[in-house]
């Protein structure tokens, strides 16, 4: 019984390390992306920013929407 409680635990503190360094890497994606907007307004201006802000959200959209093959899957 010991032994399989260590496992629990095992597993559990390795799903919380993962999630952990999901939102880490959340965040970051987070900051780059605004900085990254911040850069493409103050270089092309707030009508370019919008429009490129757009298509990079559709096209984000239609590359998760995308079937997986089962060569990508494994």
């Amino acid at each position: 019984m010991g032994s399989a409680w260590l496992l629990l635990l095992g597993g559990v503190s390795m799903k919380i390390k993962s999630t952990v360094w999901h939102l880490i890497g959340a965040i970051i994606a987070t900051v780059f992306g605004v900085a990254s907007f911040f850069f493409i307004v103050g270089v092309f201006g707030l009508p370019a920013s919008i429009i490129a802000l757009v298509l990079f959200i559709a096209l984000a959209l239609w590359i998760f929407q995308c079937p997986q093959t089962e060569e990508s899957q494994s």
